[in-house]
């Protein structure tokens, strides 16, 4: 039988939470805030890509496909190059 998890937060082995590093507070909370609008407007661009599709536009819908692909793959590249940045420290 396995013993209770203990009584601490943070992740699931029961590690410490990781909080920022002194002064990065503003740095963490604009990243996500940037996350979230970037998120919105790839929505908002799949949105319009499917409305313009109903409505027999491929040449729009191909366009807003790609720019909601563009910022998807952008998404991708900028946590690559965060997860980068910790391995530095």
């Amino acid at each position: 039988m396995s013993s209770p998890p203990p009584n601490v937060p943070g992740d699931s082995r029961g590690a410490p939470p990781q909080n920022p590093a002194p002064g990065q507070t503003g740095l963490v909370l604009l990243g996500i805030s940037m996350g979230i609008l970037l998120m919105s407007v790839q929505l908002w661009l799949l949105t319009l890509a499917f409305n313009l599709y109903l409505s027999g536009d491929r040449r729009g819908t191909l366009i807003a496909a790609i720019i909601s692909g563009c910022v998807f793959i952008g998404g991708i590249v900028m946590l690559g190059a965060l997860r980068g940045t910790r391995r530095l420290r």
